[in-house]
């Protein structure tokens, strides 16, 4: 139930974030100058990676002290053990102080002996958060949509919901790509089409998650709607010329399909390059004035770094 970070990574080549101090970069984000809405997305490593300094209390604290920091209106978790979950959904949807959260689950698999760290229910799969107290996310429009699998491999979903950002009705959807075989291809092929029909509905569509692959992968190119793409989406980090390389990446282009490592040795044991695999994806009709940025790595917490966005409405 690993990702590339472990595998597909390792033969080419996760929060210090707000809670710890790392190099500076171009994009080192300003909590005050960047646009709103904000996003996070984070794979969490609940089963694979130990509790983080043998506390749970300490894990939630430093998850729940990123969303705060950066005033996260949506949080998109993977590789999440069901006690992850409702360890951070009691404490956030009815606190006596700080933002409240609404949440929803999806699970992946009905069991995975990694999560019994966390308690008895070991379910593993995918939570989102949206700011805002109970109700902020409307339950009755949840799908879990099984992702297919060319080549056989543990399950993968994407898990949506329509929720209140910023005051507007949004689709939020959430999703860990497997990395096996021809399983990326299709699997990305299967989000797109379903997150585009939710584009054409009318809604603004906010995608975010580990997809096991760069952003100049043929596979990703469903998502993009540059570079080569046939989808709707703009990526948050996509305009960082810090990390535009070739001859795709002009230093004189706007945009491109590139961005901040977010897997590479220090968190991961078994990268021996950094890339680009986490994603914050937005629908472009809806949102202008990009900003990502991949956050520093604490140690112990994850073998990913964190991604965090910002985009402005621009309608």
């Amino acid at each position: 139930m690993r990702s590339a970070v472990r595998v597909f990574f390792a033969t080419l080549f996760s929060i210090g974030m707000l809670f710890a101090s790392g190099p500076a970069q171009a994009d080192t984000p300003d909590p005050v100058n960047w646009p709103k809405p904000r996003f996070v997305t984070y794979n969490v490593c609940g089963s694979v990676c130990a509790v983080y300094e043998g506390s749970k209390t300490a894990w939630r604290d430093k998850v729940v002290s990123a969303m705060d920091n950066w005033d996260a209106d949506l949080v998109m978790l993977q590789e999440m053990c069901y006690g992850q979950w409702t360890l951070l959904r009691d404490s956030l949807e009815d606190r006596s102080s700080g933002n409240k959260y609404d949440s929803v689950w999806g699970a992946t698999l009905a069991s995975a002996d990694g999560c019994a760290k966390w308690g008895t229910d070991q379910r593993f799969g995918l939570a989102t958060f949206a700011k805002g107290g109970p109700g902020t996310i409307n339950n009755g429009s949840r799908t879990v949509d099984l992702l297919p699998e060319a080549t056989p491999a543990e399950n993968r979903i994407l898990l949506c919901a329509r929720t209140t950002v910023t005051g507007r009705a949004v689709r939020a959807c959430n999703t860990h790509i497997d990395y096996r075989g021809d399983n990326p291809k299709v699997q990305i092929q299967k989000v797109a089409d379903i997150t585009r029909d939710y584009a054409n509905q009318g809604d603004p569509v906010v995608l975010a998650g580990d997809f096991n692959q760069l952003p100049k992968d043929v596979d990703m190119a469903p998502l993009y709607n540059h570079g080569g793409g046939t989808g709707v989406f703009q990526e948050v980090d996509e305009n960082d010329k810090s990390y535009f390389t070739g001859t795709e990446c002009p230093q004189s282009g706007d945009r491109c399909r590139s961005g901040e490592a977010t897997a590479e040795k220090g968190c991961s044991p078994h990268v021996s390059e950094p890339g680009k695999i986490d994603y914050i994806f937005l629908s472009y009709y809806w949102f202008t004035t990009v900003r990502g940025d991949a956050a520093a790595c604490t140690t112990g917490l994850s073998d990913h770094h964190l991604l965090r966005g910002a985009a402005a409405w621009e309608h």
